[in-house]
């Protein structure tokens, strides 16, 4: 008997942000082999590229930083997403943008972790430029656009992303931004 796919979850993206301090630390229960960095760098280099701003460098300190929360949201916080700078534990005043997908569940029970690239993941970001007015530095009324005004933000140099799975195999993506970016009231180029 074939097995039907009964439902796939979309993924939730969630505010870009940064800001924050606290020390705390998690132990990894995941590593970066699902990301492809290169994928991810040239992802958001692209995006950069289209409003001349330039390329961002990867950062293996920030990678860390990425992976060490995308750990800890997915194993201390129910694999529910939440800035470091909102949960206080932003010592490194990273900018910060988010992703989550659940998994896959099949009629028969299985669950599956789906198949999400870093390109895929950037350009959930990226697309925000639909919703973002430069001249007026705002979002459009009801939509995000936190994660592209972060990707593109001139004063960034350095990215490191990293993603987890969690326990029900859903995913949390972390890309985290030296220095941050979102400043209240500056556009981002």
């Amino acid at each position: 008997m074939r097995n039907t796919l009964v439902m796939l979850l979309g993924a939730v993206l969630l505010t870009a942000c940064g800001g924050g301090s606290d020390t705390s630390s998690t132990t990894s229960t995941a590593t970066t082999t699902s990301l492809n960095v290169m994928e991810m760098l040239d992802s958001h280099n692209q995006t950069r590229a289209a409003v001349a701003v330039m390329p961002l460098i990867w950062s293996s300190q920030m990678t860390d930083y990425a992976q060490q929360w995308a750990n800890h949201l997915a194993t201390n916080n129910g694999c529910q997403m939440q800035h470091r700078s909102v949960a206080g534990m932003n010592p490194l005043n990273a900018g910060e943008n988010l992703y989550w997908a659940s998994a896959v569940q099949w009629t028969d029970g299985r669950t599956e972790v789906q198949s999400i690239t870093s390109a895929h993941v950037a350009s959930a970001w990226a697309s925000e430029i639909a919703d973002y007015d430069y001249a007026s530095n705002t979002c459009v009324p009801g939509k995000m656009c936190g994660h592209y005004t972060q990707m593109v933000w001139r004063n960034s140099t350095e990215v490191g992303c990293a993603m987890a799975i969690c326990p029900d195999k859903g995913q949390i993506w972390v890309c985290n931004y030296n220095p941050q970016g979102n400043v209240l009231g500056e556009k981002p180029y």
